[in-house]
């Protein structure tokens, strides 16, 4: 479970942000307007035997990411379901590095991060190891948000109010970002797009 758990939190960092954490103040948030709705992300395969499916909610400034586990290849026995929430300011526009393509800077900054386990063994296991210091019940919601950080629960890198600089541009109803190898420009935000996976539903 921490594996796993590990293994998404670094590709929210690396790929899904593509960019360089910075602990500074955000632009003044506008409204995600071109964004607003709900995002999803088919069904793969996260590590040996485990299974994930990814949903993107944007509403206004904020910004909703789940990423739920699965112990199945179709994604229909659930083990455990991650809420993290962010905020979100939107930038000017962005010329790409093949200089025709201009895509969107978002400014994102972690909020918080929930956890909800979905079988009575993950529980158990869980409790027995006091993982993220809390007390866990199946299917319950708890707030992890001051714990991510620490390894005896997620272990992550950046901390709750790390600002992340990314840019996006929507194709139909694709959502392309800023892919995390590419170049950098002035300010920090990618400077090549790849196709996120994320179809709008």
């Amino acid at each position: 479970m921490k594996n796993s758990l590990k293994w998404f939190f670094l590709i929210l960092v690396v790929v899904i942000f593509s960019s360089c954490a910075e602990k500074e103040e955000s632009d003044d948030a506008e409204p995600t307007t071109f964004l607003e709705g709900t995002w999803k992300k088919a069904c793969e395969e996260s590590s040996d035997d485990t299974y994930s499916e990814y949903i993107m909610v944007y509403k206004n400034t904020s910004y909703t990411f789940y990423s739920n586990e699965y112990s199945d290849s179709a994604c229909s026995t659930v083990y455990s379901s991650t809420r993290y929430t962010y905020t979100i300011g939107v930038g000017s526009d962005a010329t790409m590095a093949d200089g025709s393509t201009t895509a969107t800077k978002l400014n994102i900054t972690s909020v918080g991060v929930y956890l909800t386990l979905k079988t009575d063994a993950l529980v158990s296991s869980k409790n027995g190891s006091s993982f993220c210091s809390a007390t866990w019940t199946k299917d319950v919601e708890n707030d992890i948000t001051s714990k991510v950080t620490e390894d005896t629960c997620f272990d992550a890198d950046d901390a709750i109010g790390t600002v992340y600089k990314d840019v996006v541009k929507i194709t139909g109803t694709d959502l392309w970002w800023g892919t995390g190898t590419s170049d950098k420009d002035s300010e920090g935000y990618p400077t090549v797009l790849e196709d996120s996976g994320f179809d709008k539903q």
